[in-house]
């Protein structure tokens, strides 16, 4: 028996429900459609089809990030899905990670940042280093996702150009970015230049959407359940929007966006305005840790947590003592793990009091990684015989052998822990942190302290109630399995 008559001995009922799949169900038609079109391409049965879509390979994606290695490194991650399902790349950044880019996969090109390569210059970081609280992120913002904005939308719009000049419009112009790479967004608001076919944002962080069911992005508060909860959010909404500093930065923004010819009668607030204007907003994370919103945008697309992609990892480095830790477990004792992140990095915050909360605890190894320098370097460091410390260990490899992470909230460790179902204790209050750590006690995978600088009596505290209470531990793996059951290629190859 033939293929075709294989399809038509079916009978009429499939046929049917071809058309139903194909309205109902999209996507599921399209994967139908390639398994079946190899056998009813030259048949009466392929009139049943829409044409399919060009092979992926015919596909080009520009993708760019910011130039701060925390955000290269998890964009990066989502271009090689896309590389791998062989879609071509270019990768726009800062020529400080060529070498990274260039390594991923034969499908990325690698294009560089014009104009400044960082987001502070020498000068910048001195001043950043002079202030304080409020101040100094103030300042970060503003240098970050303010004045490097003319750069950031030039080196986009060559390779706009670039692909409008080799495929005219006979190819979709699809643009996936980091929403803090901000120079994307003055052409969606009416700035001169070339506008994708298809804009696609990408969030690494809490998602900023103003709502009258939370409060305000970076507020670190938990929403209202009562009768007058939308109410109360609302007016800290406006409270929100009229603060100094929330008005400095916008102004700025504002400025500089009619410098760019994005000329509005109103304009939104910039953090709300990284989720509002993409078209279509790729969100690191799932559902389920997330405040809940009734007027939330209704094509967010959740895609999990990162997991291991061919080609993706490369054998670490580990360190000397890394064999203390399987034999550390085999002996029954908690592995304590205590991470200060990319950007707060003053070990006195978390790290160093964290060790002198534990230094007695014969029954737990404490793994102290300081990021960005070696131990040797830290000053006032007094290792205890229950510590182990590095520069860097390898999250991937630590956290499904951690009973407790200690962080300061930064999202990729949290969505990290998140999947493989490890409870945390959070104290962190820059950029989303008092958000992400917000949600971190709400969704009760962990314990929120508070502040930046909890001390060593909430640290030993908090350290003990997550360990010695099994309900965290419940929480994590719970949110474990729902993480499982998003696989990024799905999501990101969905969205084409």
């Amino acid at each position: 028996m033939s293929n075709f008559q294989r399809i038509l001995s079916l009978g009429f009922v499939p046929i049917v429900a071809l058309f139903a799949l194909q309205y109902f169900s999209p996507e599921t038609f399209g994967s139908f459609q390639d398994a079946i079109h190899p056998y009813i391409s030259n048949t009466p049965l392929s009139h049943f089809f829409p044409d399919l879509l060009p092979p992926r390979q015919e596909i080009p994606i520009i993708i760019s990030s910011t130039t701060h290695w925390s955000h290269v490194e998890k964009v990066a991650k989502i271009a090689l899905v896309v590389a791998e399902l062989g879609y071509p790349v270019t990768f726009i950044t800062g020529k400080a990670h060529e070498d990274h880019v260039k390594n991923l996969h034969p499908n990325i090109t690698f294009s560089p940042m014009v104009g400044h390569d960082d987001k502070m210059s020498e000068e910048d970081i001195k001043t950043w280093l002079s202030l304080r609280g409020l101040e100094q992120e103030l300042f970060a913002m503003k240098k970050v996702l303010v004045d490097g904005m003319p750069d950031q939308q030039e080196s986009v719009q060559i390779q706009f150009q670039e692909f409008r000049k080799k495929y005219g419009n006979d190819k979709p112009l699809i643009s996936m970015f980091d929403q803090t790479l901000s120079g994307n967004l003055p052409v969606i608001l009416g700035g001169l230049g070339i506008i994708p076919d298809a804009n696609i944002g990408i969030s690494l962080a809490p998602l900023a959407l103003q709502s009258n069911d939370t409060y305000p992005f970076r507020w670190g508060k938990t929403p209202e359940t009562g009768p007058d909860a939308r109410e109360l959010h609302f007016k800290a909404w406006q409270d929100y929007l009229n603060e100094p500093h929330t008005k400095e930065l916008n102004g700025a923004w504002w400025k500089k966006l009619k410098e760019m010819g994005a000329v509005q009668e109103n304009y939104p607030d910039i953090f709300h305005a990284m989720n509002v204007l993409p078209q279509h907003l790729l969100q690191f994370g799932i559902p389920q840790f997330e405040f809940e919103r009734s007027d939330i945008r209704n094509d967010i697309r959740y895609f999990g947590g990162f997991k291991n992609v061919r080609g993706q990892e490369k054998v670490p480095k580990l360190p000397a003592w890394w064999d203390d830790i399987a034999q550390a477990k085999k002996d029954g004792k908690k592995i304590v793990a205590v991470s200060q992140g990319t950007i707060e990095t003053d070990p006195k915050m978390l790290i160093l009091p964290t060790l002198e909360a534990l230094k007695d605890r014969d029954d737990m190894l404490v793994i102290a990684s300081f990021v960005i320098s070696e131990p040797e370097d830290v000053p006032n460091l007094v290792v205890p015989k229950n510590a182990r410390v590095a520069k860097f260990v390898p999250y991937n490899l630590l956290l499904p052998l951690t009973d407790v992470l200690i962080s300061n909230g930064g999202y990729g460790a949290v969505q990290h822990c998140m999947r493989v179902g490890t409870p945390m204790v959070v104290s962190g209050e820059g950029q989303d942190k008092a958000n992400t750590n917000a949600i971190v006690q709400w969704s009760g995978v962990g314990l929120n302290l508070g502040g930046r600088k909890p001390g060593v009596n909430k640290l030993r505290e908090g350290i003990k109630a997550v360990l010695e209470t099994d309900k965290y531990k419940k929480k994590a793996m719970a949110m474990s399995r729902e993480y499982n059951k998003y696989d990024i290629s799905r999501v990101v190859d969905g969205k084409f």
